[in-house]
């Protein structure tokens, strides 16, 4: 029984891990696209916030943020790797947000 509940145990904390730092990403993503499509706001802005949102909240690691936009929207995307409890585990979080210029 002590294996199982050992592996219950540890599947529901990195479940719990991933789960956190999806949620970070995907909120680093939507305030990202939001600051980057603001009306007179420089592309780089969504960078900027981004980055700002993932060292605040220090979760994860490796991340990425890259900004795609065209004539009508821009997206960002966040990607990394959530935090594991076990050594040698490496699960990818991937979140993106993306959003129509404001003001065109």
């Amino acid at each position: 029984m002590i294996p199982l509940f050992m592996t219950v145990v540890f599947a529901i904390l990195e479940a719990s891990l991933w789960v956190f730092s999806s949620t970070v990403a995907q909120a680093a993503a939507q305030d990202a696209v939001n600051a980057g499509t603001a009306s007179g706001a420089r592309v780089g802005a969504a960078q900027d916030m981004a980055r700002d949102i993932l060292l605040a909240r220090d979760v994860g690691g490796d991340w990425v943020v890259t900004v795609d936009s065209t004539d009508r929207a821009m997206t960002v995307t966040v990607t990394g790797h959530a935090p594991s409890a076990l050594p040698g585990v490496h699960i990818q979080v991937r979140e993106s947000a993306t959003l129509p210029w404001e003001g065109r």
